[in-house]
């Protein structure tokens, strides 16, 4: 019985699903398991199919990491603020470029040397503020950024999210809360923020002190034309403030040079670092640094990358979307060895050397995928090592 069931006239006149002949379901992958693995005589005699997810969900993780050909890529250009959120699939990063204008990549290289901590909220004397607002009271009990100022107002939408031409995104405050002089708390250009109501980046346009309205910059995702909008919170800085150290980082010049190979950084991270005795490899390069702010998800580039088109090329776990949940047909036979290896090892009264048995046989089928997926050619390593001066046989 073929497997295929899809007619050439169907496949090459569509406009989705090419290439997927080389890749198997995770849904497929289970029910074949079950099929071969699971059963009277059989070598697992009874088993639930939600453990049989579970382990072949982990298996096909633990397999993206370095054997699946799992590196996703994202394209930026770089906004002043030097900063790229993580992909909301993101594990790891495989490398990050920025791309000339004839498209070829250059290498961002980490730095160790700076980070972006917590910057604490401080009075005159030292001593930590935990006013988040400025208004000589304590709003909260947690520590609070130094470089973020909350105004908190309760908010009535009357902006409605249609096809109509009456769209607006004008809002009344209800000041009875707070008591609160709008003329000195909001100004124009104040971000919105801790609201899902409105996009990242949304500031105040207009303020209609007379009626207490305010005109913000974008329009809201919902419909807020009834809906009260308790606590909308107004900053003076991006939510996405950063600390002075990172601030600092990111503004300070560099001694870069884009047309030739110059120095940037080494300079001034050895001098206070010890006495040079040759230049540091990690630093003698002229295409940047970045470091990645984990906590705040966000990636952190020097100053010589603003404007710049930024490639991201990253690790998933393969469990983001149902459509990526998928095997690659060499790695198939690696999947169920997993799977089985996993179900024996955590069965209890199974004899040790029938666990080492299928331990074996996983290590075998995983090196044995790594080995296919590596997709080496012959042809092509030969041109390579003919520009190596090596002495090849064929």
């Amino acid at each position: 019985m073929g497997l295929l069931a899809q007619q050439d006239l169907d496949y090459y006149n569509s406009n989705t699903g090419f290439g997927n002949y080389q890749f198997t379901s995770l849904e497929d992958v289970i029910n074949q398991f079950i099929v071969a693995y699971v059963g009277e005589d059989k070598i697992i005699s009874k088993i639930k199919r939600s453990d049989v997810q579970f382990h072949a969900m982990r298996a096909l993780q633990e397999l993206s990491f370095d054997t699946f050909k799992s590196t996703k890529a994202q394209e930026i250009e770089i906004p002043p603020n030097l900063s790229m959120i993580l992909p909301h699939d993101y594990v790891n990063y495989v490398k990050i470029s920025w791309s000339d204008s004839k498209g070829i990549e250059h290498t961002i290289y980490p730095t160790s040397k700076t980070s972006n901590p917590f910057s604490i909220k401080q009075n005159t004397d030292g001593t930590y503020d935990f006013d988040t607002d400025n208004d000589d009271i304590y709003d909260q009990n947690s520590l609070s950024h130094e470089n973020v100022v909350f105004k908190m107002f309760t908010a009535y939408g009357t902006g409605v999210v249609s096809q109509s031409a009456t769209t607006s995104a004008t809002l009344t405050l209800d000041f009875s809360l707070t008591n609160d002089d709008p003329t000195s708390d909001l100004v124009v250009g104040m971000f919105v923020t801790g609201s899902f109501d409105f996009p990242i980046g949304t500031t105040i346009s207009s303020i209609d002190t007379a009626n207490n309205e305010i005109t913000l910059s974008n329009l809201p995702t919902n419909d807020v034309s009834s809906v009260g909008l308790t606590q909308l919170r107004f900053t003076k800085e991006n939510i996405f403030a950063v600390s002075n150290t990172a601030s600092k980082f990111k503004s300070g010049s560099s001694n870069i040079n884009q047309n030739t190979i110059d120095y940037d950084q080494s300079t001034d991270i050895d001098s206070r670092s010890g006495s040079r005795f040759g230049i540091d490899p990690q630093y003698a390069q002229a295409n940047g640094s970045f470091f990645i702010d984990e906590v705040g998800g966000r990636i952190h580039f020097s100053s010589n990358i603003s404007g710049k088109t930024v490639i991201l090329k990253y690790i998933s776990d393969s469990l983001g979307t149902d459509a990526e949940m998928q095997v690659h047909k060499f790695a198939e036979e690696a999947m169920y060895k997993c799977i089985a290896y996993a179900i024996i090892n955590a069965k209890a009264n199974v004899q040790e050397y029938v666990v080492r048995r299928f331990q074996k046989d996983r290590f075998a089928a995983v090196r044995k995928a790594k080995l296919r997926l590596s997709n080496l050619k012959l042809e092509e390593l030969t041109q390579i090592l003919r520009g190596k001066s090596k002495q090849i046989k064929h």
